[in-house]
Formats: structure tokens, C-alpha cells, sequence
């Protein structure tokens, strides 16, 4: 049971005391989201690829600047480091899928700066580091970095910290700077997230800015959210657990607080993301996700809705894309057939079957619930059978 609600009704004060048209555009990036990376539309690419972007952060926001310039090579191309897959310990090891890419992402207009010397990560050294420059960026944001959640760090302190009743600094002197650039998209973001932070601090700020920015139809990147589950969707929680890895060996506090997934670091107390690739390269593709939605794009898979035709005389599609309890699928047949409609993982492996009957020669269309307990944000092929020809295109679950 948590124990932050004294907290959040803080949090709540907050919301009312701040300006309602802070920024009307709600946008949620998450670990739902990474798998959308692969459905960019090109214009919408190109269009994030225009936004002039200033983001600020400590050593982890340069492991996303580094994973954001992998992806502005051919993979072929990029280096070695952007293409690691395998762990030191072969229990995290991830598919090389994972660290795999299409095409070029151009970020040249995009700029990263590290915090400026005593600057302590709050809102107001950020405001003043970009004020002054605010008409050459688009877009604008810094995170708070694990360091600024530590046990003890203040950051949740009902007066001062950052959600605060003072007002005057945090989320409210982030909010007005806010206000007074309406023109401009201010990003807000959960922080990032180490092995052993994971820490009550990190777990009740990270919740307090997700209900912050849902309030407030505020522009979220949810980097601890993204870090704080593996590519199969599962949560993971801090290395207070019992568990023996490597030389750190912490009792069972018998409390699971998120925290960074073994696959993504290779540190046993911290969280950097470039000893592998994994968490760098899944940040990177969320963030020009991220930068897509600015620049317009719904985030729905347009591409994948449109039919799948090939030469035998198949035709499939269907909607919504992602998908969460329900697809509708419309098909044709060329002629009357024993028809098959199922999904497969990537590799071609069955995962669950939708639908099976004889249809007629025409164009049908059913609706089908998605099976429970398949995990968000993963990539499944649908495919149609007729007993002799099939066609498949992909399906993204939210």
C-alpha cells in the first residue's frame, strides 16, 4: 500500500492554482508506445525532423542524445555500440530485433545540453538557461535525473519540493514559462530511473507528474515508465529483492518500486544506458514518436489498415490500429473458402486464433475481440488463410 496520499492532495491544490490553458495538448508517450516507432508516417518523420528541439538532462540524457544519433545512421553503419544486444549476463541478453532500425532519422535540429554548472535540475535554472534563446527552439524540456529522486532528496517535500503548496518554483514556475510561450511545446517528463533508484522519491514523483500531466493536457515523454519495463511489456521493479546479481546481493525490503530493467543497463546500482543498446535505442524510438505526435501525427498505424493484397487475390485490413479489446477486419476472397483469421508473433509463431468458417467470394467484415493478457505495445502479424494462400500485415496492441 503507498503511502503518498498526503502528497497528491498537494498535487491537487496545485492543479487548481494553475493556469487552465497552460499548453491544451495532450500527448502521452510511454512504453505502449515504443513499438509505434516502426508506423511513423514519412511526412510526419519529416516534419519532427524540422522541429527546431532543445532538451536538458544529466550523463542519461546523453546516452538518449548518443541512441538518437545511432538512429540518424543506416544501421549497418552505426557503431558498434549502437547495436549491442547481448549482456554480460545472458539472462538479460534482449533480441537483436530490439536494437534494429530502418532508414535514417535525421535529429541535426535537435540539441541536447547537459545542466550548467550549479544548476541543482529544478525548473527555474532551466527557464533561465532558455529563455533567452527560447526563439530558436520549437520545442523545449529537461528532465529530472535519477540523482534528483534519491532517498532524501526533497524532491516530494510538501512545501518545497517540486509539486509543492509554495508555488512559486517547480511544476508552477515550469507551468507559467509555459504560458507565457504558447507558441512553443514544452515537454514535461517522469524522471530516469537506476537499479537502485527505484526509491519511494522516484515512485512518488513519477506518479504525481503523470496525474500532473493528465490534469493539465500537458505534453508527457514518461522516460521511467518506458525504462521500467522489459521489451515484452513487463514491469520491473528495484534490486532490493534478494536476488544475487553480480557482486550486489540486497535483502528483501518486501516493497516493489520501479525501477530500470536489467536489460537496459549493465550497472548493478545505476542506470546509464550505453554499456548496451537495448534502453537507449527504445528511448530513442519513443522520442521520435514523441516528436511525430507534435509534429501532428494522430499516432494511429495508418499504414497497417490499409489492405494487404497479394497475387493470389487476398485482400486484408482492419481498424482501429493499435488495437486494445476489439479489431474490425474486412477481407476479400476470390472465391468461397474455408477461411482462417489468426495472429502470430513476429517470427511466424501461432499466438492465438480470431476467427475460422466458410465465407463466400466477396469482401466480409467481422469484428473480433483481442485476446486477454497479451502484453501492450507488441507487434503481431494478423494473417488470413483461405486453405491455400494467406496474407498477413501487422497489428501493434495498445
Amino acid at each position: 500500500m503507498k503511502t503518498i496520499r498526503p502528497f497528491f492532495l498537494l498535487v491537487a491544490v496545485l492543479f487548481v492554482s494553475l493556469p487552465a490553458d497552460t499548453q491544451a495538448q495532450d500527448i502521452l508517450v510511454d512504453h505502449t508506445s515504443v513499438a509505434l516507432f516502426e508506423f511513423i508516417p514519412p511526412q510526419y518523420a519529416e516534419a519532427a525532423a524540422r522541429l527546431r528541439l532543445l532538451f536538458m538532462d544529466r550523463s542519461v540524457g546523453g546516452n538518449i542524445d548518443q541512441a538518437l544519433g545511432c538512429l540518424a545512421s543506416l544501421h549497418a553503419d552505426a557503431p558498434n555500440f549502437c547495436r549491442r544486444w547481448q549482456h554480460r549476463d545472458s539472462a538479460y541478453a534482449v533480441d537483436p530485433r530490439e536494437v534494429y532500425w530502418e532508414g535514417r532519422w535525421d535529429r541535426s535540429r535537435w540539441r541536447y545540453e547537459f545542466w550548467p554548472s550549479g544548476c541543482s535540475e529544478d525548473a527555474d535554472c532551466f527557464i533561465s538557461f532558455i529563455e533567452p534563446r527560447i526563439d530558436s527552439f520549437d520545442v523545449v524540456g529537461f528532465q529530472h535525473s535519477y540523482l534528483a529522486v534519491t532517498p532524501g532528496s526533497g524532491i516530494n517535500d510538501a512545501v518545497n519540493g517540486y509539486f509543492g503548496s509554495r508555488g512559486d518554483r517547480g511544476a508552477a514556475s515550469y507551468a507559467a514559462f509555459a504560458a507565457r510561450h504558447p507558441e512553443k511545446t514544452v515537454l514535461w517528463w517522469t524522471s530516469s530511473l537506476a537499479r537502485g533508484i527505484g526509491s519511494p522519491e522516484s515512485e512518488a514523483f513519477n506518479d504525481a507528474m503523470r496525474a500532473f500531466a493528465a490534469a493539465h493536457d500537458l505534453v508527457l515523454f514518461d522516460v521511467a515508465d518506458i525504462l521500467s519495463h522489459d521489451p515484452q511489456g513487463n514491469p520491473c521493479f528495484d534490486n532490493r529483492d534478494g536476488v544475487t546479481y553480480l557482486d550486489e546481493n540486497h535483502p528483501d525490503d518486501g516493497r516493489d518500486i520501479p525501477a530500470i530493467c536489467p536489460q537496459y543497463t549493465t550497472e548493478t546500482e545505476g542506470g546509464h544506458l550505453g554499456s548496451i543498446s537495448a534502453g537507449g535505442i527504445r528511448v530513442a524510438k519513443a522520442f521520435w514518436v514523441l516528436m511525430a505526435r507534435i509534429a501532428g501525427w494522430d499516432g494511429l498505424a495508418a499504414s497497417a489498415t490499409e489492405p494487404a493484397a497479394v497475387a493470389s487475390g487476398l485482400s486484408l485490413s482492419f481498424y482501429p490500429n493499435p488495437a486494445r479489446e476489439a479489431v474490425t477486419v474486412r477481407f476479400t476472397l476470390p472465391e468461397a473458402a474455408q477461411v482462417r483469421l489468426s495472429l502470430h508473433d513476429l517470427l511466424g509463431r501461432d499466438v492465438a486464433m480470431l476467427h475460422e468458417g466458410e465465407w463466400p467470394a466477396g469482401s466480409h467484415v467481422l469484428r473480433l475481440a483481442v485476446p486477454a493478457g497479451l502484453p501492450a505495445g507488441r507487434l503481431l502479424l494478423l494473417r488470413l488463410t483461405d486453405g491455400r494462400r494467406s496474407t498477413a500485415t501487422t497489428l501493434l496492441l495498445r
